[in-house]
C-alpha cells in the first residue's frame, strides 16, 4: 500500500527513480490519490456502502443531515457513557489508554485496555476498549476480548462485523481467537456478548477488499436503505439519477441488480422493455401478487399509472385517515393525527403525548374519535400504525384478534405494493404524495427529521417546534387521503353512494395491465375476439365441428346415412351374454323372514362387461345377471336382491387393462375409452375409466401404506420432490421415497416439510436427499447427493467463466470425487475400501477452511461445503449406501413424463389416486414385476405375488360395488341400496 504523509499527498517510489534522478514525490498516478487512511468508521461504512467508503477514503467531504448529527452526538454520550462506567468497574489506575496493540503490551495484562489501536497490513482501527478475561494463550492464562460501544438500541449485522473484525486482528496478537465479544449499546449502555464465529472467511474477504480500494477501480455505484442516513445521498441520487441506474428502483436488493447485470440490464429503461404481461390459463384462487420491478420501470418510462389486477377496497361512507410519529429506537409513539372524512365533512385531530407514560391516553383519544363513527373504515399507510394498536391492545389486555378497531384497519401500502404502479421510485408516502400534487410546509419534512424535531423539542421545549411536528403529521394524513382517493378512483365499484368521486392527478392517465397489447398483435391461436358482433356469429358458424354436424349433413346423404347407423349402434343392450347368472335373496332385509315370494319382471337385467385373458391376449366378456321382485310373507315387504343392486358393471380385468393403459402408456381417458371401443366394441366412456382409477386407488391404497412402511423399516431412503399444478392454477408437490425396490408417491400441498418429522420419526437408516433445507430437520443420518453438487458447480462456472477460483475449488473437489468412484467402480459401495478415502477428505475441508475468497459466488460454496462437510461422504462409513440421490430422481422422472401431458388438469382427488397406482407401477418396474399381471393377480402384497411367478387369479361369478364406495354416475334410487347385505344363490342357465 502506499504510505500517506502527514501533509496528505501520497508519496510513490517508482523503479529507478533515483537512477534516472526524478522527483519520488513529483511522479505522475493514473489512480485516484488516497488521502485518508482507514479508521473504524470506514470500516462501518464498507460494511454499509463501499461506494462510502470509497469517498471517504478520497477525502471527500458530504454534507451531513440533521438526523446523522444527533446519531454522533448520541454515540459521543454512549462512548462518554460507557467509558466511565469500565473505569469505574476496573479503576482508572489499572488501565492502558490508547496504545498500540503488540503483543508485549497485551503480556503486561493490564484488565482494561481503552481507545487502542491495531495494524495489520497498512489497516488502522481504533478498538473502544479490550478487557481481560481468563483462558489460555500465548500471554499466559488469561487473553483479551474485543468491547465496542454503539449508539443502536437493537444491534445488527455492522456491530457483529465489527466485533468479528476485531476478533481476527487479535488472534495473531494473543494467540488465539476470542470467542465473544461485548457490545455496549444505546442510551442505557446495555451490555451484551456477541458470539464471534471461529471461521473469518467473510471478513477477511472485507479486509482484502478494503486494502484494494487503493489500487483498485472504485466500487459500483447503489444505492441502499442506508442512503438517507449518509452525507453523499445528494451526491449519489443525483449521480444515479444521470446514470438512469436500477438502484434507483427501492425493491430492487444488490442481488438482483448483479442478476440483471449479467443480463445486460443496467438502466430503469432497459429494465422496462422487459416487462411482459403474466398469461392466466384459468382463474386462480385469490393470492396477493408480487412486485414486479419491471412493471415499476415501465410505469416510470411511460408517465403513467398501471395497474395490474383488481385492487380491493371496503365499500364505506365513512373514512379514518390515520398516521403515527414515533421514535422506533425507544419504541414510543407521541403524536398521532386522524382526518376523518364523511362524505363532503372533514374534521381533523391531532394528538400529542409529552412523555412515553401518556401514550396509553393518546391511545384511548383515538379510540374515543373512532367509537364515534361505527362501521367506519381505518387508513394507514404501512404495518406501523397496526402494530402501534396491536401493542396498545396487549396492554390494556384487549384482545386484539377480536379486537374490531384492529379489524378495519387497511393497509393502503400493501394494495399499492401489490397492484398499482405509480411512476415513482419508491412506494413512499413523500413521492407518490408529491406526484399526486401534495406538499409539506416543511422543505426537509421526512421520518429522519421528525425525530430531529422531537429531540430538539424534548431538550428545548420550543412551542415553534411542536407546531412544525404536528403540522407535518397532519400533512402526512391528507397525503394518505389523496393517495387512498386515488384508489378508488381506479376501482370505481369500492366508492360508497354518498362519497364524492375524485380524479387522480391529471397527467397520468391509468392503463390495465390485462389491456397491454402483446408484442405480435396478431394471435396465432386461441379464441379471437370480434369488435363487431355479426363477425363474432359468422365465425362461431365456421368451426368443423358445426359445418359437418348441421351444415354439411343437410345436403350430404351420405353423411346422413352414416350418422344414423352410427346412432343405431350404440346400445350395449344388443351385446351377445357369455354368461347368464340368476340372483335370488333367501332372507328378508327387513325382518329376515325365510318366506318369500317371486314375481318375475323381465326388465330386470343388467350387463357386466370385463375381459377375459387368454394366451394371446383378451377378449371380451358379458355377463347377463337377471332377478325377480321379492315379497316378504312376513312383514310384507317388497324388495329387489341387494347383490344385483351392488353389482358393478365393469370386472376387475377392465379396470386393470385400462389403468394399464393410463399408468404405464400414459393414455388419456378419451383415448382408452376409444381403444376400449375399437377392440372390444364395449360402451365405456370417460366417467366409466374415471371411476376405474378411483376404484383400484380404493382397492390398493392399503398396498401403498405397506410400502410405506418397509421404506421407513430399512436402512436406506432416497426422498425428492417436483411441483405440480392442479386445476385453476393450484401449485402444489409430488413427494417421491424410494430405495432400491420399494417406491411411494405422496402429494403434499406446499413445499414445507414438516410432516417428514412425524412420517420418518422411526426410520434410523440414512437418508439420501439433496440439499433442500427441510431434510436437514429428519433425526437421521444423512448423504447428500453429489451430483446435485457437481450440476451447481458446473452450472455457476457456465454463468461465471472467468472466476478462477471457482474453477479452482471444482478441480480439487472433482479430483477428490474421482479417486472415490473409482475405488466405487471397483469394488463396489464396501466401507472396508472405501474408509481408505476418510483422510483425504478430512485434508480437502482442511484446506477449503483456511483458504480466503474473494470471490462471492466461490466464497457461498466453501460455505455450502464446510456446512454440509458431516453429509457430503456419509457413504465412505456404510456398506451399501449411494453417494447420488439418482435412485429418486429416476421414480420422479416416472411422474415427470405424465406430468408434461396433464399439467393443470388434475383434480386433488384425483391426483392422489393416481399416485398410488403410480407407486405400484414402479415399485413393480424395481422388482422387475409386471404391473399388469399384479392387477390381474388381485393380490395386494407386490412381495408375495413375485414369490409365486406362476399366479393366476380366480374370476369371481359376481363383482360388487364396496360399501361406501359411490360411482360417478349413479342410475337407481339411492335408498335401495342401503340394506344389508343378503346371501345369494346363483342359477346357472
Amino acid at each position: 500500500l502506499p504510505m500517506v504523509s502527514g501533509s496528505g499527498t501520497m508519496q510513490h517510489r517508482l523503479p529507478g527513480a533515483r537512477r534516472k534522478g526524478i522527483a519520488a514525490s513529483t511522479c505522475p498516478v493514473s489512480r485516484r490519490i488516497m488521502t485518508t487512511s482507514i479508521t473504524v468508521d470506514i470500516l462501518e461504512s464498507f460494511l454499509q456502502c463501499r461506494y462510502k467508503s470509497y469517498l471517504q477514503l478520497g477525502g471527500a467531504q458530504g454534507s451531513p443531515s440533521d438526523y446523522a448529527r444527533l446519531l454522533h452526538e448520541k454515540s459521543a454520550r454512549v462512548r462518554l457513557t460507557a467509558t466511565d462506567t469500565l473505569l469505574t468497574r476496573h479503576g482508572a489506575r489499572e488501565c492502558l489508554r490508547s496504545p498500540t496493540v503488540t503483543p508485549a503490551v497485551l503480556k503486561r495484562g493490564v484488565p482494561l485496555v481503552l481507545d487502542a489501536t491495531l495494524e495489520d497490513e497498512g489497516l488502522t482501527i481504533r478498538v473502544d476498549a479490550l478487557q481481560r478475561v481468563p483462558g489460555p494463550s500465548t500471554l499466559g492464562d488469561f487473553h483479551y476480548v474485543p468491547i465496542l460501544f454503539h449508539e443502536a438500541e437493537r444491534p445488527s449485522h455492522i456491530q457483529r462485523s465489527l466485533l468479528a473484525l476485531y476478533g481476527l486482528l487479535l488472534d495473531p496478537l494473543q494467540g488465539r481467537a476470542p470467542g465473544y465479544g461485548i457490545l455496549i449499546h444505546g442510551q442505557g449502555c446495555a451490555v451484551r456478548r456477541i458470539a464471534i464465529p471461529r471461521r473469518h472467511g467473510q471478513v477477511r474477504r472485507v479486509l482484502q477488499e478494503l486494502r484494494e480500494l487503493h489500487t483498485g477501480p472504485p466500487p459500483q455505484l447503489m444505492l441502499n436503505k442506508h442512503c438517507p442516513y449518509c452525507a453523499f445521498h445528494q451526491r449519489c441520487h443525483a449521480e444515479a439519477m444521470a446514470k438512469d441506474d436500477l438502484s434507483l428502483l427501492r425493491g430492487l436488493s444488490a442481488k438482483d441488480i448483479t442478476q440483471h447485470h449479467k443480463h445486460g440490464i443496467f438502466t430503469v429503461t432497459q429494465l422496462s422493455c422487459t416487462f411482459r404481461p403474466r398469461k392466466r390459463r384459468k382463474p386462480a384462487p385469490p393470492k396477493p401478487p408480487l412486485h414486479q420491478a419491471a412493471l415499476q420501470a415501465l410505469a416510470i418510462r411511460d408517465q403513467k399509472i398501471h395497474v395490474y389486477g383488481t385492487p380491493q377496497l371496503p365499500v364505506s361512507s365513512t373514512r379514518i385517515y390515520f398516521d403515527l410519529e414515533g421514535d422506533p429506537d425507544r419504541r414510543f409513539v407521541y403524536l398521532l393525527g386522524m382526518v376523518v372524512q364523511t362524505g363532503a365533512v372533514e374534521e381533523r385531530y391531532s394528538f400529542w403525548a409529552d412523555t412515553p407514560a401518556e401514550e396509553s391516553r393518546l391511545y384511548q383519544q383515538f379510540l374515543e374519535v373512532v367509537a364515534h363513527h361505527p362501521g367506519s373504515w381505518l387508513y394507514a399507510y404501512g404495518s406501523y400504525e397496526a402494530a402501534f394498536l396491536r401493542r396498545m391492545g396487549q396492554a390494556v389486555e384487549r384482545l386484539t384478534q377480536g379486537d374490531p378497531v384492529l379489524s378495519r384497519v387497511v393497509n393502503v401500502l400493501s394494495i399499492i405494493y401489490a397492484h398499482v404502479y405509480f411512476p415513482t421510485y419508491s412506494n413512499s408516502l413523500k413521492d407518490i404524495g408529491r406526484y399526486l400534487g401534495c406538499s409539506w410546509t416543511a422543505a426537509e419534512a421526512s421520518g429522519l427529521q421528525s425525530i430531529v424535531w422531537r429531540r430538539q423539542w424534548e431538550t428545548t421545549g420550543a412551542v415553534t417546534l411542536k407546531d412544525i411536528l404536528t403540522t407535518y403529521n397532519m400533512e402526512d394524513c391528507l397525503a394518505l387521503r389523496r393517495v387512498t382517493e386515488c384508489l378508488y378512483t381506479i376501482c370505481p365499484s369500492s366508492l360508497a353512494a354518498d362519497q364524492p368521486q375524485t380524479t387522480c392527478h391529471a397527467g397520468s392517465p391509468v392503463v390495465r395491465v390485462e389491456d397491454i397489447e402483446p408484442p405480435s398483435s396478431r394471435r396465432e391461436w386461441g379464441r379471437a375476439k370480434f369488435v363487431v358482433s355479426d363477425f363474432e356469429f359468422v365465425n362461431q358458424c365456421a368451426y368443423f365441428d358445426y359445418q359437418r354436424d348441421r351444415i354439411l349433413l343437410r345436403t350430404h346423404p351420405t353423411l346422413k346415412q352414416r350418422q344414423a347407423r352410427k346412432h343405431g349402434r350404440q346400445g350395449k343392450k344388443n351385446l351377445w351374454a357369455n354368461r347368464c347368472v340368476a340372483l335370488d335373496s333367501l332372507v328378508c332385509p327387513f325382518c329376515g323372514g325365510g318366506v318369500l315370494t317371486q314375481r318375475p319382471d323381465g326388465r330386470l337385467v343388467r350387463l357386466t362387461f370385463d375381459l377375459q385373458k387368454t394366451r394371446s391376449g383378451f377378449r371380451r366378456w358379458v355377463t347377463r345377471f337377471t332377478t325377480t321382485w321379492h315379497r316378504c310373507a312376513s312383514c310384507g315387504k317388497r324388495f329387489l336382491p341387494h347383490e344385483y343392486l351392488r353389482v358393478d358393471e365393469h370386472g376387475h380385468t377392465l379396470k386393470s387393462w385400462a389403468m394399464y393403459e393410463h399408468i404405464v402408456h400414459r393414455a388419456s381417458f378419451a383415448s382408452i375409452a376409444e381403444r376400449m371401443k375399437t377392440y372390444f366394441g364395449l360402451p365405456v366412456f370417460t366417467p366409466d375409466i374415471r371411476t376405474f382409477k378411483r376404484r383400484l386407488a380404493h382397492d390398493y391404497r392399503e398396498t401403498s401404506q405397506q410400502l410405506l412402511a418397509k421404506l421407513v423399516r430399512g436402512t436406506v431412503l432416497h426422498a425428492d420432490e417436483t411441483t405440480v399444478h392442479l386445476q385453476r392454477g393450484v401449485k402444489g408437490y409430488v413427494w417421491v421415497f424410494t430405495n432400491l425396490e420399494e417406491v411411494v408417491f405422496m402429494y403434499r400441498p406446499s413445499r414445507e416439510g414438516s410432516f417428514l418429522h412425524d412420517l420418518l420419526k422411526d426410520f434410523h437408516g440414512v437418508l439420501v436427499s439433496d440439499f433442500y433445507a427441510p431434510y436437514d430437520a429428519v433425526a437421521c443420518a444423512q448423504q447428500k447427493c453429489l451430483i446435485h453438487l457437481i450440476r451447481d458447480f458446473n452450472h455457476d462456472i457456465q454463468r461465471n467463466p472467468w472466476d478462477e477460483e471457482l474453477k479452482a475449488l471444482a478441480a480439487d473437489f472433482g479430483r477428490l470425487l474421482r479417486t472415490i468412484v473409482v475405488t466405487i467402480d471397483r469394488y463396489g459401495l464396501s466401507q472396508q475400501h472405501l474408509g481408505k478415502h476418510r483422510q483425504d477428505v478430512d485434508a480437502f475441508f482442511h484446506a477449503v477452511s483456511g483458504r480466503l475468497y474473494r470471490s462471492e459466488v466461490t466464497e457461498g460454496y466453501q460455505q455450502r461445503l464446510l456446512t454440509y462437510q458431516d453429509k457430503l461422504f456419509t457413504f465412505l462409513r456404510y456398506d451399501g449406501i449411494p453417494w447420488n440421490n439418482n435412485n429418486a430422481e429416476h421414480a420422479v422422472k416416472q411422474f415427470a413424463y405424465y406430468r408434461e401431458i396433464a399439467d393443470g388438469y388434475f383434480s386433488e382427488t384425483g391426483l392422489q389416486d393416481y399416485l398410488v397406482l403410480l407407486s405400484l407401477n414402479v415399485t413393480c418396474k424395481y422388482k422387475d414385476v409386471s404391473f399388469l399381471q399384479f392387477l390381474l393377480a388381485r393380490e395386494k402384497d407386490i412381495d408375495v405375488f413375485a414369490a409365486g411367478r406362476d399366479w393366476h387369479g380366480v374370476r369371481p361369478t359376481i363383482e360388487l360395488i364396496p360399501e361406501g364406495f359411490t360411482l360417478a354416475r349413479r342410475k337407481r334410487a339411492r335408498d335401495w341400496d342401503q340394506v344389508q347385505q343378503q346371501p345369494y344363490k346363483q342359477k346357472q342357465e
